[in-house]
């Protein structure tokens, strides 16, 4: 139930990324997910944010080389391994890591 504030870099790579964090369990969804949004003529507008229910916090925009994006999002309250990932097109299956909700 903390606020995070974090501040999202791309200092390094040429590629864009995103930031999308989703439900315990639904790292798999979500990334079948983005990769159907190859198919999507709208998909870079969207920033290749897929729409679902499992998905509890990401940025607002695709991060280019060079840019960077404050995220504010509210941590869940049930702890659990919360996944988060890059929905650019390939990314997810590497670009992924797990935020650690404990009981207080």
């Amino acid at each position: 139930g903390s606020k995070v504030v974090m501040l999202f870099r791309n200092e390094k790579c040429p590629l864009q990324h995103n930031f999308i964090l989703v439900k315990p369990g639904k790292l798999n969804d979500l990334g079948a997910l983005a990769d159907k949004m190859l198919t999507d003529p709208k998909a870079m507008a969207k920033s290749y944010i897929p729409e679902s229910p499992e998905i509890l916090a990401h940025g607002t925009k695709l991060i280019g080389l060079g840019q960077s994006e404050l995220i504010e999002f509210t941590a869940p309250t049930e702890p659990g391994d919360y996944p988060y990932l890059c929905t650019f097109p390939g990314h997810w299956r590497v670009m992924r890591g797990l935020l650690v909700v404990e009981a207080p």
